[in-house]
């Protein structure tokens, strides 16, 4: 089963996901979760329920980096790393969000990909 993968973007839906979540740290980064709240699971145009799908935000603080070109640059990493890995792995109706780390500035592609799909997996 593969899952449409939407993008959270809203700053209240963060701070809502951030307090009723469950949380796993990896070395580069933190994943939090928490289940979809039913006024997404509604398609307004047709009146039904939503299919299989989850969603996904990911913040890159300025503690991270000063410099918004690598915080953007960690963003793509992070969001192409998700694309290959969350239809797979993440759970029906879902709320995610990928919180990076100062240590994420150190590593390449590949760890950040093998630190989320770790934390997909265990969370």
């Amino acid at each position: 089963m593969t899952l449409k993968v939407l993008t959270i973007k809203k700053s209240a839906e963060f701070k809502n996901i951030k307090n009723y979540c469950k949380k796993y740290h990896s070395n580069s980064l933190i994943l939090t979760e928490s289940k979809t709240s039913t006024k997404h699971l509604l398609n307004k145009e047709s009146g039904k329920n939503l299919q299989d799908f989850c969603r996904v935000g990911t913040t890159v603080s300025k503690i991270v980096s000063k410099s918004s070109c690598e915080r953007n640059l960690i963003k793509r990493r992070i969001r192409e790393a998700t694309k290959s890995i969350a239809p797979q792995i993440a759970k029906n109706h879902h709320d995610y969000v990928i919180i990076a780390k100062k240590q994420i500035l150190e590593v390449d592609y590949k760890k950040i990909y093998n630190d989320l799909k770790f934390c997909f997996k265990r969370i």
